[in-house]
């Protein structure tokens, strides 16, 4: 398969992954929608809804909860059309693409050439390159490929609960952390997930490593579930570890944020662009 081919079922996987979560908002949202006048030269916001036919409106300036749901229906009934058909255009390109296998190619030339080292037709990182990136971001990429494929000890704390798989097989506990490495995928990026790391006597599984341009390792910690006292009080525990092993946040560790599961992706593609592949 080639690079571009397998970008496109990477893009395809993400499309579709994002199309389930917003299809999974619009079922589970209320009936209705969402209005907004003045009053008293304030914002005051309506919910419009049909009970038996005939058509509500209910105030709800105070009611935060069911703003958000609102909202969150109108966005994913705007941004679902968009994303099926973007699915159907890369299901459509993937049908339809002739693969490019340069071994093919080069057994599909005259005996003259076989004599040739296989450097003479093309350089083999050409081949391996992101296809959205600049000169500068593709090679750092390149360059951390052979870390990143590197054999690591994977931690099997809670590994009952990981029970999605990305595209590549790789298990994970979450939504968030299935949708952050095909991210990496997408753009190319090979990390070690869940690697154990030891800081001192204690052991501590960042949710994404990597092997920095001057040989150190750095971090990623993507936080979930910031609305859960637990696990807040559990990652600031995990935090203090990094912290008293000299590994601070903007040098080694990059942290991002959920609340309540709800993932911005295009923060996630930021992170990667701006604060990962500058440090490979």
């Amino acid at each position: 398969m080639s690079l571009y081919q397998e970008q496109l079922e990477e893009m395809l996987f993400y499309y579709q992954s994002i199309a389930d979560l917003y299809q999974a908002d619009l079922d589970n949202s209320p009936p209705g929608s969402l209005a907004c006048q003045q009053h008293y030269g304030k914002n005051q916001f309506l919910h419009i809804y049909r009970d038996h036919g005939n058509r509500c409106r209910r105030v709800i300036t105070k009611d935060i909860d069911l703003q958000q749901s609102l909202a969150r229906k109108e966005f994913a009934v705007k941004a679902l059309p968009i994303l099926k058909e973007n699915i159907a255009s890369l299901q459509h390109a993937i049908d339809n693409i002739i693969p490019f296998d340069p071994d093919h190619i080069l057994n599909s030339m005259t005996k003259g050439y076989a004599q040739l080292p296989r450097e003479f037709f093309f350089d083999k990182d050409s081949l391996a390159v992101s296809l959205h990136l600049d000169q500068e971001q593709e090679s750092r990429i390149l360059r951390h490929r052979d870390w990143g494929k590197t054999p690591y000890h994977e931690s099997t704390y809670y590994d009952d609960i990981k029970t999605m798989k990305t595209s590549r097989g790789q298990r994970v506990r979450s939504k968030s952390e299935l949708l952050i490495l095909e991210m990496h995928y997408h753009f190319g990026i090979d990390v070690h997930y869940d690697e154990e790391l030891l800081l001192g006597s204690s052991i501590v599984v960042p949710d994404f490593t990597y092997q920095g341009e001057d040989g150190r390792l750095f971090f990623w910690e993507h936080m979930g579930m910031m609305n859960r006292s637990d696990y807040v009080a559990h990652n600031y525990d995990k935090l203090k570890k990094y912290y008293d092993a000299g590994i601070y946040v903007g040098d080694r560790l990059i942290l991002t944020f959920d609340h309540n599961g709800s993932i911005d992706m295009g923060m996630i593609e930021s992170t990667l662009i701006h604060e990962i592949i500058p440090r490979l």
